[in-house]
């Protein structure tokens, strides 16, 4: 069963599932029920209308551990796990707990047009924090809360995402929306290159740098510093024009121009803050669009963990442009941008809006209408083509009709040791709730960095975009043809890279365990092992078909680990054992086997599997599809009458005793294989 029924007790306000007591509420909470029953709504009643309120929710019997997507910042979300109610954060956006009985039981605070909701933990119990973002807007009775309970969490990870869609009525699931093309491509972004000090002749430097290397980038972001901008008196920045700065000549033409024509790059997408720049827009240099000076104002929630977030980072004043303003301040400067050859945006600071929502409806309405303005001018002048950065709140994730791809961390810090793990666990616990509304985007990070290859393999599985911000001369180029086929695409994986059951409730951080992260590749899976624990300590861990869920566990799979080169064969049973050392990591490709034979892909891909388009038999020969040449790996029972690339015999080895069968296709376009086999 994909979920328990619940049932709501209204006189002794308790939702039962599956025979057990899953949740003793608080008084002014009541039930709604959900019409496609994968679990309940919970209706809220204050007691005392206020712009903030907190409120008890209730408690948890036979909890044993949990897991959650805590906000931790304006803009950033991270892993919070614990053993008992008083370890939930304030600004819970999920929240999922493992009880004694062996269910798993989810709670999504939501959000309607007038508030959102959020969880933390309240004299010992579940609270719930709700809010509008406007002192003069006083909270009101709502629906604020999904509850469900299920034995498979991942299914109830793809039911309850889907009640919670249909409820909102305003966003899209992920595997509803469209995924835009550039994702796709290898790309590259300057701004850990330059920072801001950006120019056009560096920009052009990097891509030569690139190609001389031999993966050249099909992507090239322009991140933060190509803008025309003021620092106020109070440290805010303010977008002073819609044109380049004179670094750029006003006019980014011409150097989209030349990275397309002399460099082959197929998408230029500029970097742009949701209000124009990091403090908003100069009320002089936009006079038709209403920009106000307005101090910021952070929910209670973020100041209870960070008091400064009202006057750091960029002073305590946003020039913030008026709802009914959006659109045309859009339109207006993506028009612009599309005339000169930019492909599409990545904007930035998109959590700074709940901060200036005070008379302009509430941060629910205001982000609405941010929102639809964004998205609807990124369709109309660039497909659709939209990094939403720095923006983990509850209004983009459910208000996103179109909008499919969202940075889930925090920067990737080159020169922070301590930051490489966690941002892998806190992309791969994203991945389980966000992933289920937007494409996870890993962020950018360096090729040649003593944690390169460690960085490389997580986004291999990552299922997002993968680019660096390598500086010039500075590129391990081994290493990105491992993520790079001979078109500049990557290899990228079916869905969002998600934590294995066994990493869903423990801390790879700060437990000794590894971190393990799975994706498929059609009916195939890849699966992720890091060690991202703070210790020294070399640390054992085993893979197998059940850290992929969604695999036919009835089905015989062959493994292959990346580094080491092992193929074995297993079922749900036996896995693999493997002892990595601190900051070490392994990727392992699991394959179907059918009629005695499973195809690996390309071997010297991180995501090898990722390479396959198609299989298909005829009788006894087994056609594959593949998207480039390379050092072609299978598992063969026996060795087969012959193998062919493209029509042509081709020379191949098999070795008996491991069922391991290789060759070596010519690259340079997509490939088709087969094998003949004479069981």
């Amino acid at each position: 069963m994909r979920s328990i029924p619940l049932q709501f007790d209204a006189a002794g306000l308790v939702v039962r599932g599956g025979g057990y007591e899953l949740l003793r509420l608080d008084k002014g909470w009541s039930a709604v029920a959900d019409p496609a029953a994968a679990g309940l709504f919970l209706r809220w009643s204050p007691a005392e209308p206020a712009p903030w309120c907190e409120v008890p929710l209730g408690r948890v019997p036979g909890l044993r551990r949990f897991t959650s997507i805590q906000r931790f910042s304006a803009f950033w979300t991270q892993p919070a796990l614990g053993r008992s109610l008083a370890d939930v954060r304030p600004e819970t956006l999920w929240w999922m707990a493992q009880l004694e009985h062996g269910a798993h039981l989810m709670l999504v605070p939501l959000i309607n047009r007038r508030q959102r909701a959020s969880l933390l933990a309240l004299d010992g119990q579940l609270g719930v924090a709700v809010e509008t973002g406007d002192p003069a807007l006083s909270c009101s009775e709502g629906v604020m809360l999904f509850v469900a309970c299920g034995t498979d969490p991942y299914a109830l990870l793809r039911d309850a995402a889907q009640a919670v869609s249909e409820h909102l009525g305003s966003g899209r699931l992920l595997r509803d929306k469209p995924v835009p093309d550039f994702v796709d491509d290898f790309g590259w972004c300057t701004w850990d290159a330059f920072y801001k000090d950006v120019t056009p002749d560096k920009v052009l430097q990097g891509l030569q740098s690139l190609h001389d290397a031999g993966v050249p980038p099909k992507l090239l972001i322009l991140d933060d510093g190509w803008q025309q901008w003021q620092r106020g008196s109070g440290g805010e920045d303010r977008l002073l024009s819609l044109e380049a700065n004179a670094r750029f000549g006003t006019e980014l033409a011409p150097l989209v121009q030349e990275a397309k024509q002399r460099f082959g790059v197929r998408r230029v997408m500029v970097w742009h803050a949701l209000l124009g720049y990091w403090g908003g827009l100069s009320a002089q240099a936009f006079p038709s669009h209403g920009v106000r000076d307005v101090p910021k104002s952070f929910s209670p929630g973020l100041l209870a963990q960070q008091p400064r977030w009202n006057v750091w980072p960029w002073g305590a004043l946003i020039g913030v442009p008026a709802a009914d303003a959006f659109q045309g301040f859009y339109d207006g400067w993506h028009r612009r941008l599309a005339a000169q050859g930019v492909d599409g945006v990545k904007v930035d600071a998109q959590g700074l809006l709940e901060a200036v929502s005070t008379g302009q409806g509430g941060r629910v309405v205001l982000a609405a209408a941010a929102r639809q303005a964004l998205e609807a001018s990124t369709r109309q002048h660039f497909q659709g083509r939209l990094i939403n950065c720095m923006a983990c709140t509850q209004e983009v994730l459910y208000q996103s009709a179109e909008g499919s791809v969202l940075r889930t961390s925090d920067d990737f810090f080159p020169d922070r040791p301590a930051s490489h793990g966690q941002h892998l666990h806190v992309n791969a616990v994203a991945g389980l709730w966000l992933g289920e509304f937007m494409l996870p985007d890993w962020d950018m990070f360096h090729s040649q960095h003593p944690r390169g290859a460690f960085h490389a393999a997580a986004r291999a599985i990552s299922g997002g975009p993968v680019y660096v911000s390598d500086k010039p001369g500075a590129h391990d180029a081994k290493l990105l043809r491992k993520l790079v086929l001979s078109d500049g695409t990557v290899l990228r994986a079916d869905g969002p890279g998600r934590v294995s059951p066994d990493s869903l409730y423990t801390n790879p951080l700060h437990e000794p365990v590894l971190l393990k992260v799975f994706n498929h590749n059609r009916d195939g899976a890849a699966v992720g092992l890091f060690h991202v624990h703070d210790g020294d300590a070399p640390l054992t861990g085993h893979v197998g078909p059940a850290d992929a869920p969604g695999l036919d566990s009835n089905r015989r799979h062959i493994a292959f680990a990346h580094q080491s080169g092992r193929l074995w064969c297993c079922q749900a049973e036996p896995q693999a054992a493997f002892t990595l050392p601190a900051g070490g990591w392994e990727l392992v490709t699991l394959a179907p086997v059918e009629q005695g034979l499973a195809i690996i892909g390309l071997a010297d891909k991180f995501n090898s599997a990722g390479a396959i388009t198609r299989r298909a038999w005829q009788g006894r020969e087994l056609q594959v599809a593949l998207r480039d040449g390379g050092q072609f790996l299978a598992w063969c029972a026996a060795r087969p009458l012959s193998l062919q690339c493209d029509g042509q015999d081709l020379p191949f080895d098999h070795d008996p005793s491991s069922g391991a069968l290789r060759a070596t296709l010519p690259t340079g376009g997509a490939r088709i294989v087969r094998i003949k086999t004479g069981l």
